[in-house]
């Protein structure tokens, strides 16, 4: 081997001229060092293994992953269960019966059992889901965006569910959100929903708005839906025809026999065609009505129709709002007089009804507005008043303050130009009204009860634009004064009811072009969906 080969294989074995016990240890050097890598690194894989299970547990993934995709926007889980649940609360609400302790997927909407609850209700949530979507995008297009007043419901909103959540002892608001709209919802993605719901309601009224409905069309729809525009007077009382319930000789409620029921409602029906026909008979109709229902109706009811002359009567209801009783029918046949009276066959008995007025309700609507000045709240809850909760309600001296603070207002304004315009500007800066004090204190088309708190004064006496009043309002919660200016009147109600009913009308038609092929593909976040 020659010197300089020889030299370089010195360089390259780093060993050369050791002992052999100096080989042995730098051997075991050697292995102690390879574990310890190879150590660290496992140690650094299972941490990355932990920190992954502890981002998997925390909803992060699941929260992330597309749930449904629909014309070009993706939703995640969060978006699906907020509709879900929406789409759970109103069928509890319509009476629809489901236990939401036990699993959806195993309890049926029908008796045939074709669809499940779980099944119904994500069909109503992508159908929202769907509409949310064709209108967001929509909104995209036209430039539209949640506006200030906007944002203030969705904040207002939150405000609301935190309360709630406090009042039910939830001093997390994240868990109670988790509790009602599933285990990944968090605040900032329950504040996301709200906000898409809040801009399609906004863009959807922004639309409606923006239709031209004329004259010509509202009288046309006038002319084809007049039992839903017309409004009705007339009294009406029951008779009872359900059979008692009898018990056993054991105690136990036993139920009436159909041989019994229906004795029960001939019963029922003679004592109803008596009723009738004694009203028919008479030359007073009305006061003979009055006069004899406490002898037919039943016990339970009697001292109610002896005390209120009235309690039979019904005044003004809209022909729309008859149509589920068991006696609209009657009622709304284009045949009926003034004086005619009938009998009406329910499930239960029968409706003895007197028939007075239908007209078309000319009342002009009003266009108000207000500033509310809250009385303060400065009382602690005296625990030994169960039935008062005194924190929730003002002192006198309070309420004192609070009209000394609306007449200020008042006499501010009437010192100025005295135009509906300054006072909205005093109302921006000064109502306590969340529902107005952004446009300047205003309501239009005001209709009788919409604020009974306001009816004595605006429809009970007549007005010109510019007059004001102040009017105390004693209900919870509002307690305190409005200032209120009358604005002008409105088209009368039966012309403002038609014009929504064709607006909604328009409103439903862009819908369905819009949504009409429209898909909902589902995908992986979906099955973390109420789970």
């Amino acid at each position: 081997m020659s010197a300089s080969r020889e030299k370089k294989q010195r360089r390259s074995d780093p060993d050369q001229g050791l002992t052999q016990k100096q080989r042995a240890e730098l051997r075991a050097q050697k292995a102690a060092k390879q574990k310890a890598v190879l150590y660290t690194a496992i140690g650094v894989i299972i941490a990355i293994l932990v920190v992954i299970l502890l981002v998997w547990h925390s909803g992060i993934f699941q929260r992330g992953a597309t749930a449904l995709t629909v014309d070009g926007r993706n939703y995640n889980v969060n978006d699906v269960e907020y509709y879900f649940r929406a789409a759970m609360s109103e069928a509890s609400s319509s009476g629809m019966s489901f236990d939401v302790t036990a699993d959806l997927k195993e309890q049926y909407v029908d008796e045939e059992q074709t669809q499940t609850y779980y099944d119904y209700f994500l069909e109503q949530a992508i159908e929202n889901l769907k509409e949310a979507a064709a209108v967001e995008n929509a909104a995209d297009e036209a430039g539209y965006t949640l506006s200030a007043e906007d944002q203030e419901t969705v904040d207002l909103n939150i405000q609301y569910m935190q309360a709630y959540a406090s009042q039910l002892g939830y001093n997390d608001f994240g868990s109670f959100l988790k509790l009602n709209y599933g285990k990944y919802m968090t605040a900032g993605a329950y504040e996301a929903c709200l906000r898409r719901d809040v801009l399609v309601s906004s863009y959807k009224n922004h639309y409606m708005d923006g239709l031209d409905i004329t004259d010509d069309a509202i009288q046309t729809y006038y002319g084809t839906n007049k039992n839903d525009l017309d409004s009705f007077t007339f009294r009406s009382v029951f008779i009872d025809g359900s059979a008692p319930k009898g018990t056993d000789e054991d105690g136990n409620t036993v139920e009436p026999t159909e041989e019994e029921t229906a004795a029960a409602m001939q019963a029922a029906k003679a004592k109803a065609d008596a009723f009738a026909a004694a009203v028919t008979a008479a030359e007073d109709k009305d006061a003979t009505f009055v006069e004899l229902a406490p002898d037919y109706v039943s016990e339970s009811s009697k001292e109610s129709y002896e005390n209120d002359p009235d309690y039979s009567l019904t005044t003004g209801l809209v022909g729309s709002t008859l149509a589920g009783r068991a006696y609209g029918e009657w009622v709304l046949d284009s045949a009926r007089t003034l004086g005619d009276v009938g009998v009406v066959e329910s499930s239960a008995g029968y409706y003895v009804v007197y028939f007075l007025e239908r007209y078309r309700d000319e009342t002009p609507t009003a266009d108000i507005r207000h500033i509310l000045i809250k009385a303060e709240l400065t009382q602690e809850d005296d625990p030994e008043t169960e039935d008062v909760d005194e924190s929730t309600v003002p002192t006198q001296e309070a309420l004192d303050a609070a009209k000394a603070e609306a007449q200020a207002l008042l006499d501010e304004w009437s010192a100025g130009d005295k135009t509906a315009e300054s006072f909205g500007a005093l109302a921006e800066a000064n109502s306590d009204d969340t529902g107005s004090n952004a446009n300047g204190g205003l309501y239009e088309q005001v209709y009788k009860g919409r604020f009974t708190i306001f009816d004595s004064w605006l429809f009970g006496e007549s007005h010109q634009p510019g007059d004001t009043t102040l009017i105390e309002n004693t209900n919870s919660g509002q307690q305190g004064w409005h200032v209120v200016y009358y604005q002008g009147a409105n088209d009368p109600v039966w012309k403002i009811t038609a014009d929504d009913a064709l607006r909604e009308e328009g409103l439903n038609t862009w819908l369905d072009e819009l949504t009409k092929d429209l898909e909902a593909v589902q995908g992986d976040g979906m099955k973390y969906l109420y789970n």
